[in-house]
């Protein structure tokens, strides 16, 4: 989506087309956005940062406002002995804050790519433990947003109108989320689905749907052979990183392995994590990590998939 087709969603004039050097610092996109969208609230659940001037010259420039909240995710994961697949700027190729969630999230750039054109988004929870991986530019995110919104949410508000309108939806939302959390007998799904849907950006859902569609699709198989906790959780998640744990997408999860039973979903500190795949019933089945260029699995058998991660989103680490 470009960021004109934002613009149109919304009802502004676009403006011409400058003719200077955007895109050269951060992508384009934004730096047209931001110009020709007064500052304010997308979809009760988006704001973009505000650079003083486009085209942006400097991203050290750029990010100085963000700069403690950067500081804020590194000591957080520092706390938890926790990294990331990718590194934060201002180290090279660092991800870089380009907007916030009303619920105190962050969307970043994945600042891989060479050309700034090429930038996808990262999006986290206000903890910091969701890292959520979307191959979208910051105008298709934005557009997504609004596209998805719930039903009654205005597609803009002011900061002011937000303040007086959608802010209370969200913090509606928020109390729902923390009164199921603060139940003892909740289930490690519906723990991990509440804490994913709490980062409050539409459109994340419906794209991890198509996600677990299309794995299916690719397959051909009316249902996947995964187990029902693990396609639960993904249909919220599209992929990225869980309480440090790299967690890949749908289409790369039972990826081959040199053990024909041992069926991988995802990674930690070169460690391979899956499931040992010992019946025919993925019901059954429980997670298996092993060692790097380790032969044989070590089998936690009384931990699935959402239980493992509920485990150390709870802090507890010690299963291996």
């Amino acid at each position: 989506m470009h960021h004109l087709d934002v613009v149109r969603l919304l009802g502004f004039d676009a403006p011409a087309r400058p003719e200077d050097d955007h895109g050269q610092v951060v992508p384009e996109d934004f730096e047209f956005l931001a110009r020709a969208v007064p500052a304010g609230v997308f979809a009760g659940s988006v704001l973009l940062e505000r650079p003083d001037a486009v085209p942006v010259r400097s991203l050290e420039e750029f990010t100085r406002p963000t700069s403690m909240r950067i500081g804020d995710m590194e000591q957080s994961l520092r706390s938890r002995d926790q990294g990331l697949w990718l590194p934060l700027h201002p180290e090279p190729g660092g991800m870089v804050p380009w907007g916030r969630s009303a619920t105190d999230g962050v969307l970043l750039w994945d600042t891989t790519a060479g050309d700034t054109a090429d930038w996808t988004t990262v999006v986290t929870d206000d903890d910091f433990q969701l890292w959520l991986d979307l191959p979208f530019s910051a105008s298709e995110s934005v557009g997504r947003a609004l596209l998805g919104r719930p039903e009654g949410v205005p597609a803009f508000e002011t900061v002011e109108e937000y303040e007086s309108g959608s802010f209370w939806k969200v913090a509606d939302d928020m109390r729902a989320t923390a009164t199921a959390l603060s139940n003892p007998d909740i289930g490690a799904v519906e723990e991990l689905v509440a804490r994913i849907r709490n980062i409050g950006v539409p459109g994340i859902r419906q794209y991890a749907r198509e996600l677990v569609d299309g794995a299916a699709e690719n397959t051909k198989t009316p249902d996947l052979v995964w187990p029902e906790d693990y396609l639960a959780v993904m249909r919220e998640f599209p992929g990225g990183v869980i309480a440090g744990m790299r967690v890949f997408p749908v289409a790369e999860a039972a990826r081959p392995t040199e053990d024909p039973v041992f069926l991988q979903w995802g990674e930690l500190e070169g460690r391979a994590f899956g499931w040992l795949a010992l019946t025919a019933d993925p019901q059954e089945w429980r997670v298996a990590w092993t060692e790097p260029g380790g032969i044989s699995p070590t089998h936690l058998t009384e931990q699935t998939f959402a239980s493992f991660l509920r485990r150390r989103l709870r802090g507890d680490d010690s299963l291996f």
